[in-house]
Parts: C-alpha cells; sequence; structure tokens
C-alpha cells in the first residue's frame, strides 16, 4: 500500500448512476476498480451504496452504508496483502476467508486481507467501517498475526471502543492539516490496531504511550466540550467517565503542555466569546451567559476574560 504524505478524500455513491445502470457501472466504476470487489445486489433488491474514503499515509479508512450486496474478492483482483479491519455497526453479514466462515452482527469486528480471495453478504443494510493498513506496519506488532485471518475479533476488547472512537479523527480536516499530526494519527492507528488484533509484549507497553494515551485525550477532550457547562462537572467527574485516575487525567494533559484546568477555563471562556457574540443571544445577561458556560464567579470570569481577550466581556457585545 503506497499512500503519499497528503490526506485523501473520496466520496462514492451508487446514487450517481441511474437505475438501469447503477449495478453495472458501479460495479465496472468503483467495485472492480477502486474497491477491488465484484459487487452485487441480492435477488430482489436494490444496490444502494455510499462511501466515503479517507487515505493516510500507510493507511484508508471506508466508511460505507450499503443495501443487501454480495462482494467478491476473486483471486485475479489481489494485487496486495494489506489486512482490513472490517467493523460491523449495523445490520448482519457473512464473510467467508481463510478457511473461516463467520456472522457478524452489531458491534462486531472481523480481520480480513487483500491478499486472499474471500466473499462477504450482507443480508440487510448495513453500516460498516473498514480500515486498511499496510501489512509491513501492522504485521511485526502482532502475535500470530496470519492465523488470524477471517476469525471475528473479540468484541469485549477494551481497545476496540478505543479504535473505533479514534477512527472518527480522520474526517477532521482542520486536525490533519499538518503532515506531522497525519503521521502522528497513523502511529497511534497503528497501536490501537494492534492491541485490538493481539500485540506482542513490547507493541503493546509502545501502544499504552502512545495510541492508547491519545485515544484516552480525544474522548476526554470530547467529553469537557459537552459537559463543562454542567454543574457536577469536575476533574473527579472526568476520570470516572474514563475509568482512570484524576492523577492519570492531570498527566496526559501535562505531557501536551498544558493542564486540566487551563484546557477547561479556554473552553469555557471560547463558549462565552462565542455566545456573547451571537446576536441571538442578545437578550441574554453576561452573567446568565458566564454561568450557562460553567462560570460559578462572576469576578473571576471577568478577570479572566479580560485578561485572554483584552477587554471586558461588555465591550465585546457591544463591539460587535
Amino acid at each position: 500500500m503506497v499512500i503519499g504524505d497528503e490526506l485523501i478524500a473520496l466520496e462514492l455513491s451508487s446514487s450517481a448512476f441511474s437505475e438501469r445502470d447503477r449495478t453495472e457501472a458501479f460495479h465496472e466504476v468503483y467495485g472492480r476498480e477502486i474497491l477491488k470487489l465484484d459487487i452485487e445486489p441480492l435477488p430482489e433488491t436494490t444496490l444502494q451504496v455510499d462511501m466515503n474514503l479517507r487515505a493516510l499515509p500507510g493507511m484508508s479508512v471506508a466508511m460505507a452504508t450499503v443495501s443487501p450486496i454480495v462482494c467478491r474478492h476473486t483471486t485475479s483482483m489481489i494485487d496486495n496483502d494489506d489486512p482490513v479491519i472490517v467493523l460491523n455497526l449495523e445490520g448482519t453479514a457473512t464473510y467467508r476467508q481463510n478457511g473461516h466462515e463467520t456472522n457478524l452482527g452489531p458491534g462486531d469486528a472481523i480481520l480480513t486481507t487483500n491478499g486472499l480471495p474471500g466473499t462477504s453478504i450482507s443480508h440487510d443494510a448495513n453500516r460498516v467501517i473498514n480500515w486498511r493498513i499496510s501489512r509491513t506496519l501492522i504485521a511485526p506488532l502482532v502475535k500470530n498475526f496470519d492465523q488470524a485471518v477471517g476469525k471475528p475479533l473479540d468484541r469485549h476488547n477494551p481497545a476496540l471502543a478505543f479504535f473505533l472512537d479514534y477512527l472518527g479523527i480522520v474526517n477532521e480536516r482542520q486536525t490533519l492539516a499538518k503532515p506531522g499530526m497525519r503521521r502522528a494519527v497513523v502511529t497511534h492507528m497503528l497501536d490501537l490496531g494492534a492491541l485490538l488484533l493481539g500485540a506482542t509484549p513490547d507493541a503493546a507497553e509502545m501502544a499504552d504511550l502512545r495510541g492508547v494515551a491519545a485515544a484516552r485525550m480525544r474522548s476526554i477532550k470530547a467529553h469537557i466540550r459537552a459537559q463543562a457547562g454542567a454543574p457536577d462537572f469536575s476533574l473527579a467527574a472526568v476520570a470516572a467517565k474514563q475509568g482512570i485516575s484524576k492523577s492519570y487525567v492531570r498527566r496526559l494533559f501535562e505531557i501536551e503542555g498544558t493542564s486540566f484546568t487551563e484546557f477547561v477555563l479556554n473552553h469555557r471562556l471560547a463558549v462565552t466569546y462565542k455566545m456573547l457574540t451571537d446576536p441571538s443571544l442578545a437578550g441574554r445577561s453576561i452573567s446568565e451567559i458566564a454561568h450557562q458556560s460553567g462560570f460559578n464567579d462572576i469576578s473571576y470570569f471577568n478577570r479572566t476574560f479580560r485578561r485572554v481577550y483584552g477587554m471586558p466581556p461588555s465591550e465585546v457585545r457591544v463591539r460587535k
């Protein structure tokens, strides 16, 4: 798998074709040429495939919603041996590869490969995510890699939740604007993928320091953005939600050169600034907006707002 150092995005949809030409055109243009698959609808169904592809150095992510279909990866289509982790989010499907037949339901996952022929059948409307990674990158990090192909992954593996949550970062164009960040994301995904497949001891230790920490931080920051204005919001509540200690949360922020308190403060200030400059909220008082953003001490809010923005909240509202 050879991909440059750019973020490549591609949207695929069978609806771009007329109903009469949909199966044949999508099959030839997208199926065989791009996906390396023979794609056919199940009897008495209409082909519907909507897919977003995101490619980073050494890996790609395909997020798809599909109608009941059968996909065949034939020997003649094999041009690489990259592994693909399939995460089945909705619907039911059957995968046959490497001598195994596996039925997947919502929340199940399986390791497949582009290096062997195989078949997948989506029995009903399915929503899936396929993570393709260079074999040369992932195989050395995993125990008994080849034996795992075609078998379901442990849905109770804690790494699965981290893996699935962190995959969402491939849709954040601003986050991935810099090459260094793109390479870091690939490294973190490798760490999480190795843990999901059964990492070697050395790879597992490194993954805890890199990929798992990055996934936890992503989840922690999302929780802060969603709950920082709640009356019961606290470091203890965040740590409990993550199932980790308060000291570990603090340590994760220290690694990024900041602190939990500073991140929360900056987020709350940004929220208040946005609300103060929103014309639709002109009828709300400054104190009401401050409280809603998580500030219980109005004097403290005014001081920190002035320090960060160089003017009092009232002036920001007047200027806008």
